[in-house]
């Protein structure tokens, strides 16, 4: 069965989309198995740059700055799309390890892996507070990890092991973005770790 890569772009916000796309550029640069990403990493990166920067003029701006922003949006999701179809291609050509192949871009493959983990929620709480939700999984550990800086893997840390689907992290900077991503332990194993998340601490 050829592996088929989902995205699922549609439905995170501009702050997760990006941060998402951070962390698959990161994953594909110095992978052996993808030696000429199309499109390349340059360009993906300039345009997740340029969608940052509209995102930030946007936020109190006009209908001008909402529709650049948009327009910025559509032009990256375009791009990931033709990236997605490379990474399936490359994985597709290798059918014993297109799984891995896809999984090391830091994309997800269609029915694979449990639902819950894209699922999980970030709720602000009181001053310095952000509540971690994921949707029970039977039997299921949760690992929980943070960040600051989604684009750099080594800044995960593990803020959280254990089999409760509800986390509250406390001690946060106000004003700072957080960034978390959460992995289940069920009885099949290690599952993929979910899209990255961001919210801002009050």
């Amino acid at each position: 069965m050829k592996a088929t890569v989902k995205l699922g772009l549609w439905k995170l916000s501009i702050a997760e989309k990006i941060a998402k796309i951070r962390f698959i550029i990161m994953s594909l640069i110095g992978n052996a198995w993808f030696a000429s990403p199309t499109p390349s990493a340059i360009v993906i990166t300039t345009q997740v740059n340029n969608l940052e920067a509209a995102y930030l003029k946007a936020q109190g701006g006009g209908a001008d700055e909402v529709a650049a922003m948009r327009a910025l949006e559509t032009k990256l999701d375009q791009s990931m799309k033709l990236l997605a179809a490379y990474v399936e291609n490359i994985a597709n050509a290798d059918p014993l390890n297109a799984e891995a192949i896809v999984l090391s871009a830091g994309m997800e493959l269609k029915g694979k892996g449990p639902k819950s983990n894209q699922e999980f929620q970030l709720l602000a709480g009181n001053t310095g507070e952000i509540l971690v939700v994921c949707p029970a999984i039977k039997n299921a550990t949760y690992e929980i990890q943070m960040s600051t800086d989604p684009a750099d893997e080594k800044s995960f840390s593990r803020i959280y092991i254990g089999t409760k689907s509800k986390f509250l992290m406390t001690g946060l900077t106000p004003g700072q973005r957080y960034f978390f991503r959460v992995c289940a332990i069920t009885k099949d194993g290690v599952q993929p770790w979910s899209v990255v998340k961001g919210l801002f601490a009050n």
